[in-house]
């Protein structure tokens, strides 16, 4: 609470009262010691003496105090003034018979005197000193150090006694007007006061001093600001404390038991319900007012209405909040932009734009889903936060439709926005994301359609302005022209890399094609030969030998040409991709690759429960068909083969189930881990075949979008193929 004071009402200073006093003083003595000397000149002739002395002393000092008066030495005026009567007054007792002289009178004037102007103290020391001289002229009569005493006539005393009563009638009437004037100089500064205090904008209230703090007074004008009358404040002492805000209430009642406590002055800013219900911000101050003897007594408080104040504090908080937002937009827009621009990997660009985005606006989630090549489900290809990993692992995607915000986005090609998710029927509810409570979801367009959509969530309701709407709109533009424009980079460096390696294997075909063809050719010609010189002689059995080697070398040369014609349809001639269980292309497999006597020799074991792919299913039987193959080709000199086929988790790099053929045959040494999978690579030269089906398999597992690799400790430690091809989409 604030304390108030006010400026002292117009009127005389303390100074300017004595000095009035003193003057009347002054002029009254001068007045009755005149009137003194007349009276003894006409009827008291023993008195005239003393009486023209006691005017002559009285002119004289009265003189002095009102030059001294009159040069603003107000208070040494009056003590000089008091000390010469005094003094004045003892001498007179002194030579006028000491205890019995009429003057002594005259001290009582002085108390009197003395008292009225300067207090009790002053008047205590007047008294002190009269009776201190007064013992002193009992010692003096008793030693007989007086004067001869004068004898005065009973009108002579009288008349002595008289001066001094009517001095003393004179103090009495400037006391009664002094205290006269006192009291209306206090009604007039109270009616001030009062009128100061209740027509001020503030409202001013005492309350007691225990801890509830109970009200006793509040000014008229709580009635404008609260709408409450001040005789309801009143008949309820606590009503302040049932209007205040519930939020606030413990607040402010904690920090009034604590001021109450300490005696400390009470400052607080906190919210009031008007009667009609209205918030009303106040700013309270009060101050613990104490007694003369440093007690409590009341608080002494205002309330000061700053509403205005506060609603000012909100409407500029909410402009720069808009202006701070306004930036943050403007910022993440044209770092979003920069990234758009610079970036032309997909999966680092998408990284990027939904961290910039999330970190820049505190959001909680933001994730990028892309539509698939059927344009059936949304998948997740860029996410924030430890749950959008998770989400990213498990290949998260969403129908397109109405069954979802993001379906219902990308179907309609329109933003859609949840101020509150548990109202929204559509939202499909992610039980990873459980703090969200606001969603917005963007459509992510580019040359016109629609390739994916953003989805953006928070943990805050309606959390999203038009202002951020529009703005991430905006961005979402910019980033689905830059996915497209990944894309198509990324197509440029595909084809760049199949046409390189296309050429280094054309390059490797050209020189094994003339290396591996001239060969049954060069074995033709030869025995060509030898066959028209059998033919001569008439040596059939030579003939029948001579022609089966060509016979043989036409069959090497047409295996050749298969495996080449084979190799050069994959990726071109492509069957329709379809869901297959992996376990029914293993059983497929089996059946066409081992007859039931290999099945007796060799144990084959098939993990359960492998995964879904879509896949060409033609292409992949000829993939499993070729490594069951090779593994019982290359089983070596084992007496417990064993073929293990099974699946191995997924690809960190592209999600895709990871599936293997093992065994524990011949094994290959690491430097060859890569050769095996060249065109005409054969590690053996006396087995047979062309050297082209690893490449074949290869070749197609790449064409699914996977990758094949070898794992081999060496001779006679078995091998195992990897490779992965991507899961079924439902």
């Amino acid at each position: 609470m604030k304390k108030n004071t006010m400026a002292s009402p117009r009127g005389e200073t303390e100074s300017e009262q004595l000095a009035g006093i003193l003057r009347s003083l002054v002029a009254g003595t001068m007045l009755m010691s005149l009137v003194f000397v007349i009276v003894s000149l006409t009827a008291f002739n023993e008195l005239i003496l003393r009486s023209v002395v006691i005017c002559a002393v009285v002119s004289i000092v009265s003189s002095f105090v009102l030059g001294l008066i009159d040069e603003g030495r107000v208070g040494a005026a009056g003590w000089i003034l008091f000390v010469l009567t005094w003094a004045a007054i003892s001498i007179g007792a002194y030579i006028s018979g000491g205890v019995d002289a009429p003057i002594m009178v005259g001290y009582v004037v002085v108390i009197l005197a003395a008292s009225l102007l300067f207090g009790f103290l002053a008047g205590a020391l007047f008294a002190f000193l009269s009776i201190v001289f007064g013992g002193f002229l009992i010692y003096a009569e008793w030693t007989q150090l007086l004067p001869d005493s004068f004898e005065y006539s009973p009108a002579a005393k009288l008349l002595i006694y008289s001066f001094f009563f009517l001095v003393v009638a004179l103090f009495q009437r400037m006391s009664v007007n002094l205290t006269r004037r006192a009291f209306a100089r206090a009604d007039e500064s109270e009616t001030r006061y009062r009128y100061f205090l209740e027509n001020i904008s503030t409202v001013t209230y005492i309350e007691d001093v225990t801890i509830l703090a109970n009200m006793i007074y509040v000014s008229p004008q709580v009635e404008k600001m609260l709408g409450y009358t001040q005789e309801e404040f009143l008949a309820n002492p606590l009503l302040w404390l049932d209007i205040v805000v519930p939020e606030d209430r413990e607040a402010v009642k904690q920090e009034s038991i604590r001021t109450s406590k300490t005696g400390e002055t009470f400052t607080m800013e906190y919210r009031l319900f008007s009667k009609d219900m209205k918030l009303v911000w106040v700013r309270d101050e009060a101050r613990l007012i104490r007694n003369a003897k440093g007690d409590p007594e009341y608080w002494l408080g205002v309330w000061a209405d700053i509403t205005q104040a506060k609603q000012a504090e909100v409407e500029q908080d909410r402009i720069v909040e808009s202006l701070t937002r306004r930036t943050v937009q403007l910022q993440t827009a044209s770092e979003v932009s920069r990234a758009a621009t610079s970036i032309l990997e997909l999966g680092t660009l998408l990284s990027t734009v939904v961290e910039l985005i999330r970190s820049h606006f505190d959001y909680y989630y933001v994730g990028i889903f892309l539509a698939d090549e059927n344009n059936e489900r949304a998948v997740l290809r860029a996410a924030t936060g430890e749950m959008g990993q998770v989400l990213l692992k498990s290949q998260h995607s969403l129908p397109i439709g109405n069954s979802s915000m993001i379906g219902w986005c990308i179907a309609n090609n329109e933003a859609r926005i949840v101020l509150d998710v548990g109202e929204d029927a559509v939202r499909f509810k992610n039980p990873l994301l459980p703090l969200t409570r606001s969603e917005l979801a963007l459509p992510l367009r580019a040359r016109g359609d629609v390739i994916g959509a953003m989805s953006i969530q928070s943990t805050l309701p309606s959390a999203f302005s038009e202002g951020d709407i529009t703005a991430l709109q905006t961005m979402a533009d910019q980033v689905g022209n830059a996915i497209e424009t990944a894309r198509l980079f990324d197509d440029r460096s595909r084809l760049i890399k199949e046409l390189e390696t296309k050429n280094a294997e054309l390059e490797r075909f050209s020189y094994t094609v003339s290396h591996d063809l001239k060969s049954p050719l060069v074995t033709i010609r030869g025995f060509v030969g030898y066959l028209r010189e059998d033919a001569r002689k008439g040596d059939m059995e030579r003939f029948d030998s001579d022609l089966a080697r060509v016979v043989n070398a036409t069959d090497k040369m047409q295996n050749l040409l298969g495996d080449l014609l084979q190799l050069s349809r994959i990726g071109r001639v492509i069957n329709p991709m379809e869901d297959v269980d992996f376990d029914t292309i293993v059983t497929e497999t089996l059946h066409l690759a081992l007859n039931p006597l290999m099945m007796e020799e060799i144990k084959v074991e098939v993990q359960e429960d492998m995964p879904k792919i879509r896949c060409d299913r033609v292409r992949v039987v000829e993939v499993l068909q070729n490594l069951v193959t090779n593994a019982v080709k290359f089983m070596g000199e084992q007496r417990e083969p064993v073929i293990q086929i099974g699946s191995y988790g997924l690809d960190e790099k592209t999600g895709f189930p990871i599936l293997f053929v093992k065994d524990n045959g011949m094994g290959i040494d690491p430097q060859y881990h890569e050769r095996v999978f060249g065109l005409f690579n054969r590690l053996s030269p006396e087995g047979e075949g062309t050297g082209i089906g690893l490449a074949i398999v290869k070749r197609i597992v790449e064409v699914h979008g996977g990758r094949i690799w070898l794992s081999s400790e060496g001779n006679n430690k078995g091998s195992t193929f990897f490779f992965t091809l991507p899961a079924a989409e439902n």
